[in-house]
């Protein structure tokens, strides 16, 4: 989260249970906050353990899915109610596939096979009879400032900016099972190649372990996809990155006279550095990253301009030969980095660039400001740093006041992995020591999004548009007072029953029948039909 934060101190290994003020001592930002996180942290591990990794509540169960229309194109339609995945509760008003609060899917384009597969296939008046799409939900939190949500600032007191908000993000999306399927036999040829490689015995066993896991499910699918729910959750997993933070070490000084000076940071203010990735490795190249010294926490809306002049809200703490990046929404939600340009010259509200840019302000578009530079051994790459020196080697990468960080092999980097370093003007930085004194390697700050699925769209048996949810699971209340007082409901199309004590991998079909939503074919749908 990219606020004005002086640290974020909750570590859910500490175990803490509360934060308790105590009088006449100083109180921070990070403790009210660490206490928020404890508490949130508390009940979706709550959750969690009660309901499983993903369940609704049967008297209030959302993410149904609805085929409607008899002729030509068709809609999806998701159900209102509520849905839990790792804990996290996702609430559904009600809406459409393609109207989601959250997320547009695209719409073809004039090249062929452009935009969202599954509303292409709705939408189309010849669609594919074999055609088949796996439906499942994404969900993330995200950070929002009164730049990103103006509604945050207090009017009445002229506008000063207040605290921020964390949102629950959740995204009804689609895969097509082929490409499922292919995407499952790349990652088992990978997965095979690294295992012919490896040395270590630990971890060719981790990786024969992933390997029979792909086979199984590759094999699960190809047998019946109505049993295959979790399988295609496969496809998220991924050897998380990590990264190492230190204090640039000193030169030694062979004078046995004069005493080495030590590992210090030497910058004048206290700052919560972020490392952030800006371009992941999922094509094959190098990831890239770009660092703020503020947590990336100074921005400003995007209000007017374009090309190499854009004007800003706020012009405050940009400066001459400073890198920003242009975001907005759309970026944001499609987990997406912006377009990183420099600043050749600030004239009022106005920032001039070095080059013309192609974006356009639109309503939520904002300038964020970042401080890598190119100097010494550190290069550049279009705006961003690679986490690899020239040599294509992991070296420790300078930052600036002594401050260092260290990228490890083998990690699978994603746009938006982060990493924050408080740097005091103790001279010292917080970042954990392994148990040789060195700095300890660390995953990600933040979670990856989580999934669940929630069942499958296309041609039935009569060949008719389908869908089905055999993949949603339900949580009945251990009291009887909402059943006897009406508050479960069970209706028509849908027969609920009790889970069932089952292993983990027969869970999601022993909770839920399957429900199946057909749209039957008119005369003209089955004369066009090839």
């Amino acid at each position: 989260m990219k606020g004005d934060f002086s640290r974020v101190s909750f570590d859910p290994r500490n175990h803490f249970s509360q934060v308790l003020l105590q009088q006449g001592r100083v109180t921070l930002d990070a403790d009210p906050n660490e206490q928020s996180a404890i508490l949130l942290h508390y009940l979706r591990t709550l959750a969690r353990d009660l309901f499983g990794p993903y369940a609704a509540p049967v008297d209030n169960a959302g993410f149904d899915l609805q085929l409607d229309g008899d002729d030509g194109a068709l809609s999806l339609r998701i159900g209102a109610g509520r849905y839990y995945v790792q804990g996290i509760l996702c609430e559904n008003d009600g809406c459409g596939y393609t109207a989601q609060p959250h997320f547009r899917p695209q719409p073809q384009g004039k090249e062929q096979g452009s935009g969202d597969p599954l509303r292409r296939w709705l939408e189309s008046s010849n669609r594919d009879d074999d055609a088949r799409f796996w439906i499942y939900l994404k969900v993330w939190e995200r950070h929002l400032t009164s730049v990103e949500w103006p509604q945050l600032r207090e009017v009445a007191l002229g506008g000063p900016d207040t605290c921020s908000r964390a949102q629950v993000v959740w995204q009804v999306r689609a895969l097509a099972l082929d490409e499922i399927q292919g995407a499952l036999k790349e990652r088992y040829e990978a997965t095979k190649q690294r295992l012919g490689t490896a040395q270590d015995d630990a971890e060719r066993a981790r990786l024969q372990a992933r390997l029979d896991d792909l086979q199984e499910r590759i094999s699960q699918l190809d047998e019946d996809y109505r049993q295959s729910c979790a399988v295609p959750l496969a496809l998220f997993d991924r050897d998380l990155p990590t990264l190492a933070a230190q204090l640039r070490p000193a030169e030694r000084l062979d004078d046995p006279c004069i005493v080495s000076p030590d590992a210090q940071y030497r910058g004048a203010e206290n700052q919560l550095y972020r490392v952030e990735i800006h371009r992941g490795n999922e094509d094959g190249g190098a990831a890239t990253f770009k660092w703020s010294r503020d947590n990336g926490s100074v921005l400003t809306r995007w209000i007017g301009g374009g090309g190499s002049r854009l004007e800003v809200a706020n012009p405050r703490d940009f400066r001459d030969a400073q890198w920003i990046e242009l975001s907005d929404e759309d970026d944001d939600l499609l987990g997406e980095p912006g377009a990183l340009c420099r600043i050749a010259s600030v004239e009022g509200n106005v920032l001039i660039l070095t080059a013309e840019q192609d974006r356009l302000p639109g309503p939520i578009s904002k300038v964020r400001r970042w401080d890598q530079s190119a100097n010494g051994d550190v290069r550049l790459k279009d705006g961003a740093v690679p986490v690899v020196d020239k040599n294509g080697d992991y070296a420790w990468i300078d930052l600036e006041d002594g401050v260092q960080v260290r990228f490890a092999a083998g990690g699978e980097y994603r746009s938006g992995d982060y990493w924050l370093i408080p740097a005091r003007t103790t001279g010292k930085i917080d970042w954990p020591l392994d148990p040789d004194g060195d700095a300890a390697y660390r995953p990600p700050h933040g979670a990856d999004p989580q999934y669940a699925p929630l069942g499958f769209i296309g041609a039935n048996s009569d060949g008719y548009p389908s869908a089905e949810t055999p993949c949603r699971c339900f949580v009945h209340p251990t009291s009887t007072c909402g059943i006897l007082q009406g508050r479960v409901r069970e209706d028509s199309d849908r027969v609920v029953t009790k889970p069932q004590p089952a292993d983990a991998a027969a869970a999601p079909k022993a909770v839920a029948k399957t429900s199946a939503r057909t749209v039957k074919k008119t005369a003209k749908d089955d004369a066009g039909k090839p």
